[in-house]
């Protein structure tokens, strides 16, 4: 029996990809609202996490962001976004894809759902549409490209190096503004960003240095 279940487990072993380099097209597609989107901030980011180990925190593998996009008025806009990695052994990823209003501001646009990436594969390609809570309009033309090639808007910068992240979640009325802070000993606390309610659930990912934190939304 021991030699049956270490044959199998070596076995599949074998089935996962061996340590290399990892790319990946992201093609993003975002429907069309009846508000008008103009000055877009989209944050897209790449995570690897360990499967077998349920409490372990995500860690971050590449960050790209965009800024000032200003979407079609008449159709979807497209976006395209590029990730590498280097794969790392009993490694698995996910992509998370946010656009607010402006850095730091009401979230319009996410990715709905846990979305996989570099599944047995080390070169991928993704189409994605974005979910989002405003009214949909039905466009009238053609996807328009944003961003580098098709817009004002170009990738502002790439996350180098690894660093653990943790997502913040919660809910704030709409239009009032609140501070998010944190502090290792629950007295000294710092603010980390400002950010508005916008009536339902909000939530942001960042960066964890250090062993402790804690975190609090204080009125501003």
């Amino acid at each position: 029996m021991r030699l049956i279940f270490f044959a199998v487990f070596f076995a599949a072993a074998l089935a996962k990809p061996l340590a290399g380099p990892l790319e990946a097209d992201v093609h993003l597609t975002f429907p069309l609202t009846k508000q008008k989107m103009l000055g877009i901030y989209v944050d897209a980011r790449l995570y690897e996490y360990d499967p077998w180990l349920a409490d372990a925190p995500a860690t971050l593998m590449e960050q790209v962001e965009f800024e000032d996009l200003d979407f079609s008025t008449k159709a979807h806009s497209l976006l395209d976004v590029h990730f590498s990695a280097t794969r790392k052994m009993r490694m698995n990823y996910y992509v998370s894809i946010r656009a607010y209003a402006e850095k730091g501001g009401t979230q319009y646009y996410f990715i709905d759902g846990f979305q996989k990436i570099f599944e047995s594969v080390d070169v991928d390609e993704l189409d994605i549409e974005l979910a989002t809570r405003l009214p949909k309009k039905n466009p009238t033309d053609d996807p328009v490209i944003v961003g580098k090639g098709g817009g004002g808007g170009e990738a502002i910068g790439r996350l180098i190096g690894i660093h653990r992240a943790v997502e913040i979640e919660w809910e704030g009325t709409e239009g009032d503004d609140f501070l998010l802070q944190k502090s290792s000993d629950l007295e000294n606390w710092e603010t980390v960003e400002p950010v508005v309610g916008n009536g339902g659930t909000v939530s942001t990912f960042l960066r964890v240095v250090g062993r402790v934190h804690f975190w609090r939304l204080h009125t501003d």
